[in-house]
Parts: C-alpha cells; sequence; structure tokens
C-alpha cells in the first residue's frame, strides 16, 4: 500500500516537472517597434523592457481565451517582438505597451493570448499597465 503511494506521489511528481519545463520559454531576439504614424506614440518613449523582462511578462502575465484577448486588450502603438523557445520550438511573439501579448506560430497565428491585468504582473514591471 505505501509502496503504491509513493509511486502514485512520483508519478505526479515527475508530470508536474515535466509540464513545467514544457512551458519553459527562453527569448531568442527582441526589437522594440514603434509605430509612429498612430496617435500617441510619444508614449513610446518610456515604454522600455529588457530580455529578462519579456521572459517575466509570460511567467507572470495570465494567459487569456481569443474572446478575452479581443475584448480587453489595450494595443498602443509599440511593443517588443521577436523569436523564442518553448517547446523546443522557435515561435515568433509581441508584447505591447499596454499589457497585452501574444505567441505566434510559424503562419502567424496566435497560439496563446496574454494580459497583464493582476497587480502581481502589473507591478513587476514600471511602465507595462
Amino acid at each position: 500500500m505505501i509502496k503504491n503511494i509513493i509511486c502514485i506521489g512520483a508519478v505526479f511528481f515527475i508530470t508536474s516537472c515535466a509540464f513545467n519545463h514544457e512551458n519553459k520559454i527562453q527569448i531568442l531576439t527582441t526589437e522594440k517597434v514603434v509605430d509612429t504614424t498612430k496617435q500617441g506614440y510619444k508614449v513610446c518613449d518610456s515604454f522600455q523592457l529588457t530580455e529578462s523582462e519579456i521572459t517575466l511578462y509570460f511567467q507572470t502575465a495570465e494567459e487569456v481565451s481569443n474572446e478575452e484577448a479581443h475584448g480587453e486588450s489595450i494595443i498602443m502603438p509599440c511593443k517588443y517582438s521577436g523569436e523564442l523557445k518553448m517547446n523546443k520550438e522557435v515561435y515568433s511573439y509581441e508584447v505591447f505597451a499596454g499589457g497585452a501579448g501574444y505567441i505566434f506560430d510559424d503562419k502567424g497565428w496566435v497560439l496563446r493570448n496574454f494580459i497583464c491585468k493582476n497587480n502581481n504582473c502589473c507591478s513587476s514591471f514600471s511602465n507595462l499597465c
């Protein structure tokens, strides 16, 4: 009986470690993009994120559905975009001033939507929310 409980516990532990490893994100490239044709682009001067802050963004922002992202995202005229590695695959990403973020597949389709909307996420960045 005790052996069974230990085996089941070990399986859950190994599974949880594997799941966390699969969602590990490594930023490969980053570029700040500002659309100067949009009104209010001057706010982008103070929008600064490092690679480690972009990684932290994807760890702390809330993953949301397409519908929720569409309804709640604030898209500003500035973003950071680039490539990241997740699940041993390379994807592209965008993180907008205002707190919206996206991970795209190689065809440009959104795989995952994020919004930095909770206090833990917003307080981690001085100029994102």
